[in-house]
Parts: structure tokens; sequence; C-alpha cells
């Protein structure tokens, strides 16, 4: 069991060093496409550039309603009841 649990730790370290290095290559592949101009992008800048736009990019509007509640009223029956005790087991027995 420890031995899964060892690799899928070893597989998630290596899964985040990949994240780092790739977004490190990212950013530094668009700045070397600064001084070139808006026409002169690589294919993989132009499929970037036609995926990221796929979501519609907007400010989120969450309409916000106030919680309300209606008030209840019970009218609970009053009944007189007296005590029973149905057995006596509230101590050890006494012993003699």
């Amino acid at each position: 069991m420890s031995s899964r649990i060892k690799i899928r730790q070893t597989i998630a370290i290596w899964l985040s060093a990949i994240l780092i290095v790739l977004s490190i290559a990212a950013s530094a592949h668009s700045v070397k496409h600064l001084d070139d101009g808006v026409q002169n992008h690589c294919t993989l800048c132009f499929h970037q550039h036609q995926l990221n736009k796929t979501l519609h990019s907007s400010n989120l509007v969450f309409a916000v309603s106030k919680q309300t509640f209606e008030r209840q009223q019970y009218s609970l029956p009053f009944l007189l009841s007296v005590f029973q005790a149905y057995y006596q087991s509230r101590a050890p027995p006494v012993s003699r």
C-alpha cells in the first residue's frame, strides 16, 4: 500500500515540475514575439490564440436575492402529566 502512495507522490512531483517548466517556456516563447509585430506569430501562437478565445470572457454577474422566511405559529396542546418511574436503576444494588 505504501508503494502505491510513493508512486502517486512521485508522479505528482514530476507533473508539477513539468507544469512549472512549461509555464516558464510559454512565457519565454511569448516574449520572443514582442518585437515581431502582430502578424508574425508562429503556428503555436496562432493556435493558442484561437483556443484561448473559445470561452468568452465576460464579467461575472450574480443576481443576489435576499433570503426571506415566513413566520409560523404553532398552537401546542397543553398536557398535564405526572412523572412515573418505571425502574429504579440509578445506582448499583445495595450490598448487605
